[in-house]
């Protein structure tokens, strides 16, 4: 019995032994699953990259210039030493990819080179786009995009003189005094704008490599003028972009009371009496003349479709457009039309349709502008337009965020507050 006993007690202890062998065992399998790092310093860095993309780690000089007058990727790629057979083989690989043939001066590009020999270039062909050309093993052509920072800057002031110089004292580009402008063309008189008179705008500031590029969207505005304020909000649902004010209103109306960009001077207005100045006749003038440099461009007024486009007696180079059943506009004395407008052709509000001159009857450069409601000229500079197509009811609760938003950083500004980063 005792000889059992102790058998059993021998085999328990093994059992013990053993099972903690195995467990050990099983921790040092584990431990060698690990990855061991020897030496940090033997794993390779990732390969710096320039703006553009290139590995400049692997190349030994890069030459960055501008294209010159007169320079073409001929030239310039036989002048690092490409040889023709290559530059050759490039222009015909970059058929359907990019036009090689639009290099305009002042384009920046780079050369990669490795022994002095040429093997790749960058062309920055636009201020957003560039094209990568590499020929050292077989030749590779792409292009792409450069990514565009957008940061939210605002801007409010009193007009002691004008709004140009308000904004422009802030050191804000004069590109937004024509965009604000274009926002309120059917609200505000940009050229009846008093002393005393209040702006402030949220707008966007765009920038490429740290470079600034120009102002983009204008977020919000708001104007106070002759008593009332007047407030705008950019919205775009994906259908309907625009502006509107702040129960979902377009700030559009179905005509632009000028075809301009801008609110150039009256000349004459209309009148159902004028002293013609070369006739020196009384007679109805049913327009309104806007002086302007020879070469402005004239914007249809709205959409529709050109039913004349020709040289006519007095009126010198006219258009006129059908917008619908109701309207029509005439826009005389043009020095020339834009390229594609004829009789038959469907224009978009705002689209260039010809150039300001003084054909016909005209002593200098201007535009006679006329309105006709059914087929009975009016006033364009008086008549109160029907308002463009508002927000549909579905995106109401969307856009009053939106607004409730955008008030809240009209209602901060006092004075200039910094750009707020957006991306």
């Amino acid at each position: 019995m005792l000889k059992k006993l102790t058998g059993i007690v021998v085999l328990f202890v093994f059992i013990v032994v053993l099972a903690f062998r195995i467990d050990g065992e099983k921790i040092d399998l584990s431990e060698e699953k690990k990855i061991q790092v020897h030496n940090i310093d033997e794993i390779p860095a990732m390969p710096a990259l320039d703006n553009y993309g290139m590995a400049v780690q692997f190349y030994e000089d890069i030459v960055e210039s501008r294209i010159q007058r007169n320079e073409s990727l001929y030239i310039i790629l036989s002048r690092h030493g490409v040889s023709p057979d290559i530059i050759h083989s490039i222009q015909q690989d970059a058929r359907g990819v990019v036009n090689l043939h639009r290099m305009i001066p002042g384009q920046q590009y780079r050369i990669y080179k490795n022994d002095g020999k040429a093997s790749a270039m960058v062309w920055r062909n636009s201020t957003t786009e560039y094209t990568t050309i590499n020929w050292e093993d077989g030749i590779r052509i792409s292009s792409a995009s450069i990514p565009v920072k957008t940061t939210i800057a605002t801007v409010s002031g009193t007009i002691r003189s004008s709004l140009a110089n308000a904004i422009q004292a802030q050191g804000v580009s004069n590109r937004l005094v024509v965009e604000l402008a274009n926002i309120y063309a059917w609200t505000i008189d940009f050229y009846g704008l008093r002393q005393g008179d209040q702006f402030k705008a949220v707008y966007e500031n765009r920038h490429v490599m740290d470079e600034y590029i120009g102002i983009g969207k204008i977020k919000a505005a708001e104007f106070e003028h002759r008593g009332n304020v007047i407030r705008a909000y950019f919205y775009d649902n994906g259908d309907q972009p625009g502006y509107y004010d702040a129960e979902g209103n377009s700030m559009r109306r179905s005509m632009m009371r000028v075809p301009f960009e801008y609110n150039p001077r009256i000349s004459s207005g209309f009148s159902h009496n004028r002293l013609h100045p070369i006739l020196n006749q009384r007679r109805p003038h049913y327009g309104t003349d806007y002086a302007a440099p020879t070469g402005t461009p004239i914007l249809a007024s709205g959409d529709g479709v050109v039913t004349e486009a020709q040289y006519r007696g007095g009126n010198g180079n006219i258009v006129q457009i059908r917008h619908n059943s109701v309207y029509r506009t005439a826009y005389l004395h043009m020095s020339r039309f834009a390229s594609g407008i004829r009789p038959g052709v469907r224009v978009r509000q705002g689209q260039v349709i010809g150039y300001v001159g003084q054909t016909g009857l005209a002593t200098g450069p201007h535009l006679c502008y006329r309105l006709y409601k059914n087929n009975t000229p009016i006033n364009s500079v008086t008549y109160d337009f029907p308002p463009d197509e508002g927000l549909a009811p579905e995106h109401m609760p969307a856009f009053l965020a939106e607004v409730k938003r955008l008030d809240e950083m009209l209602e901060s500004l006092i004075e200039p507050i910094e750009s707020i980063a957006l991306n």
